[in-house]
């Protein structure tokens, strides 16, 4: 055999064996999906020894979820059993564009083989039918901020109100280099045909840079109008699953042109509820900051004054959205002890006001306690935990959390009184009103007690809190009177009414299972 021709054959041999799909198959999960759904692929090759490719992306869309695996399948044809070793790769893309699969190379048993190449469709403006009209989607208030400014971030899953779906599995959005507080929780809101489930996260930037928000995950169970019919419910609702994402986020952090405190714009206020007290009584001072801004990672101000004792509690921080806009409220209080006079001194706090671009010094004003018939003062320990105070305060680096919040506290101490003292007071105190409240405990149960029986004579042949009938079974008019009017809404109704007044009009033969009825027409009986 000539040396030309050899090589002739071993082209043939070799192009013959990479476009020859025989022994391999690659599967799709779908070639039309909805904006953020996503595709699985798999791809099956028969041998003993198979070499798949490691593919990282599907045009410009990332690989997820890698898997190989392996089944061994047994056939049986005219008495002869034969069996195969088939060798899986699969994995999931979410495509946001037309995009096409390329054909991939799988070498089997040292031969090489070529899959197809795929086209998947992205239809926009929504899934579709394949996601029972189900789309999510997530948004930012701000695309750029300052570190440490708030930004506010919505997640919106629309579902249709058609009865398609009929479960959902939610998972949140990675936030890395944020710090997160869920803002409430899940709102629905109604939308002409649709039904928006919102969630609201609160971040602060903690690093400087790009940063990218992954996105929100969702599976969806759609009713599979395909499975064999149920009429009773009998075996659950059969489901499909979809898996469906929203769009990611970048977002832009810049450095703070100085080092501050406060980000955002407020108000400093403080207050004490005396100037003048007798020895060792308490002086109680309130710190208030207010304003639009986030005051979650604030570090408390701290006091250290010489010959005064200074307790405090945890601050307070509470938190709502107003127009788009995050407004904070913050306040501490103090307690501070001595037998001298003594003088609270003014605070003050550096602000960054990020919608101008420009910083403030702010302060509170100092207070002057007037305390008479004092002794030389004496050294007052602290309750166990607490620590001695700065003069000023002492402003956290943003990103930092508030310290107090890992203060370990004694349970039942309280920080802004004398354990002891106060402690006994508020006992002596309570127990005066004991008769009082033991008084009104009786005549607020035999009230409730009155309510229930007037309300609830007949409780035993109620409604349980599942929705069922407790102690007997719905009638068959109960039935038909709850169901009728969602015939329409649902085939599975539609089938069951038709079948109860087939029963109701004279044919005796027919049966009715009546724990199954009555599980269908608790669903709708609400």
């Amino acid at each position: 055999m000539s040396k030309q021709l050899r090589k002739l054959l071993w082209i043939v041999w070799l192009f013959g064996g990479l476009l020859t799909a025989a022994g391999v198959q690659l599967k799709v999960s779908s070639t039309r999906v909805g904006e953020g759904q996503s595709v699985r692929v798999k791809i099956e090759a028969e041998g003993d020894n198979v070499r798949f490719p490691a593919p990282k992306k599907i045009g410009p869309y990332p690989v997820e979820n890698l898997q190989r695996s392996s089944k061994l399948e047994y056939s049986n044809i005219n008495g002869r059993v034969t069996s195969s070793n088939k060798k899986i790769l699969s994995f999931d893309f979410y495509p946001e564009k037309t995009v096409t699969i390329p054909s991939m190379k799988v070498v089997i048993d040292g031969k090489p083989y070529q899959t197809r190449a795929v086209q998947i469709e992205v239809v926009k403006g929504g899934a579709g039918a394949a996601t029972g009209g189900f789309r999510i989607a997530m948004h930012a208030d701000k695309t750029s901020v300052y570190l440490g400014q708030p930004l506010i971030v919505t997640v919106d899953a629309a579902e249709p109100l058609n009865g398609a779906i009929v479960q959902m599995q939610y998972s949140p959005p990675v936030f890395k280099g944020f710090a997160v507080k869920p803002l409430g929780g899940e709102k629905q809101i109604r939308q002409g045909n649709m039904t928006i489930h919102r969630l609201t996260y609160l971040l602060t930037p903690e690093k400087i840079g790009q940063q990218r928000i992954a996105p929100a995950k969702v599976r969806v169970g759609l009713r599979d109008l395909n499975a064999p019919a149920d009429p009773f419910g009998m075996f659950g609702v059969p489901m499909k699953w979809v898996a469906l994402r929203s769009n990611p986020l970048k977002v832009i952090v810049k450095p703070l042109p100085v080092q501050v405190a406060l980000i955002g714009h407020f108000s400093l206020k403080a207050s004490v509820d005396h100037r003048k007290v007798k020895a060792n009584q308490p002086v109680n001072y309130t710190l208030e900051i207010v304003g639009e801004g986030s005051l979650e990672d604030l570090a408390d101000p701290r006091f250290d004054i010489p010959g005064v004792t200074v307790y405090s509690d945890d601050a307070q921080v509470k938190t709502s959205v107003r127009n788009g806009k995050l407004y904070s409220r913050y306040t501490k209080k103090y307690v501070f002890i001595s037998d001298r006079d003594f003088t609270i001194p003014s605070l003050k706090m550096t602000e960054f006001d990020y919608a101008t671009g420009k910083t403030r010094i702010l302060k509170t004003p100092s207070f002057s306690i007037t305390v008479s018939g004092g002794r030389a003062a004496a050294p007052v320990a602290p309750p166990s935990g607490m620590k001695a105070q700065s003069a000023t305060p002492t402003p956290a680096p943003v990103g930092v959390k508030n310290p107090a919040a890992s203060r370990s506290v004694k349970k039942g101490e309280n920080l802004l009184e004398d354990p002891a003292y106060y402690a006994r007071k508020a006992y002596e105190a309570k127990a005066a009103k004991l008769p009082w409240y033991l008084a009104g405990a009786f005549v607020a149960g035999m009230g409730l007690m009155f309510v229930l029986l007037r309300l609830f004579p007949k409780r035993k042949k109620g409604r349980s809190i599942l929705g069922t009938k407790k102690g007997r079974h719905y009638s068959l008019e109960e039935a038909l009177r709850i169901l009728y009017p969602h015939t329409n809404d649902d085939p599975e109704v539609e089938k069951v009414v038709r079948y109860l007044y087939r029963v109701k009009n004279g044919e005796k033969k027919l049966e009715i299972d009546r724990n199954a009825l009555d599980r269908l027409t608790a669903r709708y009986d609400r």
